[in-house]
């Protein structure tokens, strides 16, 4: 699903497919891609007030993951190497029910995600001034 032109701070289509696409799932991942200044954590935090989640959103660059209302998990895996993401336990914190937001997931912990878990969404972010395209599969 292709969702083109959507304003930067109305993120409300986006937040209403994803919701459609969680339903009654209790553990999803979603794989979050765009550049830099994108929206990735834009579109989390966003996400967490359309839940009704009153926490303060922030990227987790720093803490590779951040939780909130220990429904969402959000990481944040910019120029994280795999094999230590791994040795770390990123695939035990990843089987936690609850809906998993990754930025920055690159193709081989896509393809390791994809052999061990079910629920994988990939989100595709390109932004173009103040308006973003979204690309849901």
């Amino acid at each position: 699903m292709v969702f083109n032109n959507i304003a930067f701070d109305n993120l409300d289509v986006i937040c209403f497919k994803i919701d459609e696409i969680i339903k009654d799932k209790k553990h999803i991942i979603f794989l979050l891609y765009g550049d830099i200044g994108a929206g990735k954590t834009s579109l989390v935090k966003k996400y967490a007030k359309f839940c009704n989640i009153n926490d303060f959103v922030t990227s987790p660059t720093f803490s590779l993951m951040h939780h909130y209302d220990d429904k969402i998990f959000h990481y944040d895996l910019y120029n994280r190497d795999i094999n230590q993401l791994l040795s770390i336990g990123l695939l035990d914190l990843l089987e936690n029910d609850g809906i998993h937001f990754i930025e920055w997931a690159d193709d081989i912990l896509k393809s390791i995600l994809n052999n061990a878990f079910s629920n994988i969404i990939t989100i595709k972010i390109n932004k173009s001034s103040k308006f973003r395209d979204y690309e849901i599969s």
